[in-house]
């Protein structure tokens, strides 16, 4: 009804002219200012032959006296069909003479499209004159219409065809038989399932029916004439005519193609990483049942070095033993580092938490190291705010924390040396600062401070003892206790800073150790769905294996740019964002995204990155992130941070 009314719209009639051909002055000046008073413009011909040469393609209609001295109307009209820039010039015959039927059926034959005889009725000559405007408007229209499909129809890259009810190629554009290497006469009038390999039938068959509403959409492949099946995304675009659909046929080969061999590349890395994991779980197992067995052993050494050392008067037995005293508990140490070290990779570490006092940890580690301390002559100066506040944390591994870095001090510190050990309060929390004035930090190895076994010495020039545990414990205990830890230095002999910051309530720790301890449920993120956006398509593979694992749909997006397309046709719950990406990167999507939100659509969206500061933290939160999540991504801290995400506020 809408489409049929929209034929009957006002026309402009001032953008129309008209061109009126009579050899009667009066008559023609009459019809002129007649069709001029109704807003037409108008040219005036007096014979045939000028009618014939004033037609153009800025005319409109004409309106045609039959009886002219020199050409009938009936000639011109022959005439003007057979020029192909009058061919579809709307003709009004009028004659002021008496007329046959026999003469109107020759004037509509001759070409005319309609015919009156004077006197005629102004508002029927206007009316019929605006009629013919009306249909020449609208079949201009129409005939551009059909020639700007024709063209996009043939010309387009993609495959396009016209399917009926049963399924059968209507007409097939030359991009689409160019994918099927086949002729128009092959394709045309054949079903489509004639090209369709086995086990497709049923689900082209559906399509060609369009039987449900989500059938006007979906994939299935075609065999070309060499025998090569072609992976199509098919889409009905809209009906052509009544029966006839108009369907677009995208060939997705490669898409396809990068998709099984990104499955494919994710099935050797899941191996892989089960090979690495199973073997890592071994050494762990290996190094808890060694450090056990060393211990027994060594528990002898010590205790009859005690009943030695209290029996035995013999100064030069008791340097002896004193030596052997020593070496044993830095054994021990090393065997402790090795356990824990192992109960960290095994994710067994487990703190008692109660109401401490640092300073106390302090005081505790460097009576325990007060032998080392006196053995390099250093001295160790303490700065402690008067005050401090107590924290939530284990007592015995916060003393691990402090004995650790105070041990890296003395050891690294020239002999006389100083080392300097500060406790301040923080707004949130508590600030230890362990000062020394010794080798310092090589700017080259400042990245692999906190790894594990990572020594600046090498194994033939090394200096100093250890396993290179130390560092990488401290910082794991730090983290368990929901702080951080850094080191700073102006280069080798140069000196070094190590700040542990403590909160004095540590409940996010608490959580993610539950987290860590108690994996996730497999329908943990049921019905959440979340658009994973990296760089890295394996990467982005392996976040959709996770959270897909946890019942969550999961797009992908492999740069900034898709990501934004994305966005505007799905609405995903969650965001989850490499920010470091070649080009646009995570920072300049989630401000593009922030800026184009409306009032109280707040997208929640985690930022992944290599990057594990405070002020990286910072950065992604002013960024316009919710969350910021270091790699590797730990998968039930990244669930749970969803969850978070999406549990609604408390009410007020």
């Amino acid at each position: 009804m809408s489409d049929r009314s929209s034929d009957f719209r006002p026309i402009d009639r001032s953008r129309h002219e008209l061109l009126i051909v009579d050899d009667d002055p009066t008559s023609r000046y009459v019809t002129a200012r007649l069709l001029r008073s109704a807003g037409f413009r108008t040219r005036e011909a007096a014979t045939g032959a000028e009618g014939l040469r004033m037609a153009d393609a800025d005319i409109s209609a004409v309106v045609l006296d039959v009886h002219l001295p020199d050409i009938d109307g009936f000639e011109i009209c022959r005439r003007w069909r057979s020029q192909p820039e009058t061919v579809r010039l709307p003709v009004l015959h009028v004659s002021a003479a008496y007329v046959t039927d026999e003469d109107k059926v020759r004037g509509l034959d001759s070409g005319a499209d309609a015919y009156l005889t004077h006197p005629v009725e102004p508002a029927v000559l206007i009316a019929t004159v605006q009629a013919l405007v009306r249909t020449h408007v609208a079949e201009e229209a129409m005939r551009r219409s059909e020639a700007k499909f024709r063209a996009i129809y043939t010309e387009a890259p993609g495959g396009i065809c016209l399917l009926d009810t049963e399924g059968r190629f209507v007409e097939v554009n030359p991009a689409m038989l160019g994918l099927l290497k086949r002729t128009s006469e092959e394709v045309v009038g054949a079903p489509i399932r004639d090209f369709v390999p086995p086990g497709w039938t049923a689900r082209a068959d559906l399509f060609a029916r369009r039987q449900r509403p989500e059938e006007t959409r979906t994939e299935f492949p075609l065999v070309d004439a060499e025998g090569h099946e072609i992976a199509f995304e098919w889409s009905i675009s809209s009906l052509a005519e009544p029966g006839i659909s108009m369907v677009q046929a995208t060939d997705i080969s490669q898409r396809v193609a990068l998709e099984q061999q990104r499955r494919e590349a994710l099935d050797r890395e899941k191996g892989a990483r089960w090979a690495a994991e199973h073997l890592n779980h071994m050494k762990d197992e290996f190094i808890a049942v060694l450090s056990h067995e060393l211990r027994s052993p060594l528990n002898a050494i010590a205790a009859w070095t005690y009943v030695l050392q209290k029996r035995s008067t013999d100064a030069e037995a008791q340097r002896g033993l004193a030596a052997i005293d020593r070496n044993t508990k830095a054994q021990a140490r090393l065997i402790s580092d090795l356990l824990d070290m192992s109960r960290i990779n095994l994710g067994k570490l487990e703190l008692a938490v109660e109401s401490v006092q640092v300073s106390d940890a302090v005081d505790a580690a460097i009576g325990a190291l007060r032998p080392a301390i006196e053995d390099r002559r250093v001295q160790v100066r303490l700065d402690i705010e008067a005050g401090l506040p107590r924290i939530q944390a284990d007592a015995g591994r916060l003393q691990q924390i402090v004995w650790n870095l105070l041990s890296n001090a003395v050891k690294f510190s020239e002999p006389d040396g100083v080392v300097e050990i500060r406790l301040r309060a923080e707004r949130d929390g508590i600030s230890l600062a362990v000062t020394d004035r010794g080798r310092g930090i090589a700017p080259e190895f400042a990245p692999h401070l906190f790894d594990k076994f990572s020594q600046a010495d090498t194994a033939s020039n090394r200096q100093h003892g250890g396993l290179g545990l130390g560092l990488s414990i401290a910082r794991h205990l730090v983290e368990a206790h929901g702080g951080t830890i850094s080191a700073t230095s102006a280069g080798l002999e140069r000196g070094s800073t190590f700040e542990v910051r403590l909160p004095l309530e540590a409940p996010e720790a608490a959580e993610r150790r539950r987290a860590a301890d108690a994996p996730p449920a497999a329908s943990a993120l049921a019905g959440t769905s979340v658009l994973v956006v990296d760089d890295d398509p394996e990467a982005c593979a392996l976040l959709d294996v996770i959270l897909a694992g946890l019942g969550a749909q999961v797009w992908q997006a492999y740069s900034a740019d898709e990501a934004y397309a994305t966005l505007k046709t799905r609405t995903p719950d969650v965001l989850v964002c490499d920010v470091g990406m070649p080009g646009r990167d995570g920072y300049a999507l989630i401000g593009e995204i922030r800026q184009g939100e409306p009032p109280g659509a707040r997208l929640p969206a985690i930022a992944l990155t290599s990057f594990a500061r405070d002020e990286d933290r910072d950065r992604a939160l002013a960024a316009g992130f919710d969350r910021h999540s270091p790699k590797p991504i730990h998968p039930p801290e990244l669930a749970a941070q969803i969850q978070e995400l999406l549990r609604p506020p408390p009410a007020a």
